[in-house]
């Protein structure tokens, strides 16, 4: 086993830009704390981090652009991998599987947003990679805190404790 980190969507037009949903916002900031222990983690054992970004010409959602780049508190660095998508599913882009199959991941744990939207169509959509996809108990979010429930009820959903547990015993 060998998992990759993959932090969906956590830009700043979804969070911080004048019409974002405060919701949403509200409900990444109280995953805020999961979502970096989980970039520490896998960078202290450096395991893959991968960052996906919403790409969208119509709203203006650029790579460059304010709105396009990742809020500050969320700890990902310039050095790790990043992959654009424009549908729900990052693996509409086939950097993403591609990248995951030359690095040898197997696995991929999922944080950031929408736990009902774009979380739910990646996580899916791993499967067609061979891809074993997991959601980071609390970290993901959602405009809707009953989406949260739903999305950590029908996926498997760890903790970095079990994860942990999951890669000593894989050894």
């Amino acid at each position: 086993m060998k998992p990759a980190l993959f932090v969906q969507d956590l830009q700043n037009v979804w969070l911080y830009d004048p019409d974002s949903n405060q919701d949403l916002r509200r409900s990444v900031e109280r995953r805020l704390g999961a979502i970096n222990e989980a970039i520490a983690w896998f960078r202290a054992r450096k395991l893959p981090i991968i960052v996906g970004y919403t790409e969208d010409k119509d709203l203006a959602l650029l790579p460059g652009t304010p709105s396009f780049e990742v809020p500050k508190s969320v700890k990902v660095e310039e050095t790790d991998f990043k992959v654009t998508k424009r549908h729900a599913s990052a693996f509409g882009n086939p950097m993403l599987g591609a990248f995951l199959h030359q690095v040898g991941c197997d696995t991929l744990v999922i944080v950031g947003i929408s736990a009902s939207g774009c979380v739910l169509a990646t996580y899916f959509s791993a499967l067609d990679w061979e891809i074993r996809p997991y959601l980071l108990k609390d970290g993901v979010a959602s405009h809707e805190e009953e989406h949260v429930r739903f999305a950590e009820e029908i996926c498997d959903t760890l903790t970095l404790q079990e994860l942990d547990k999951l890669l000593r015993s894989a050894d």
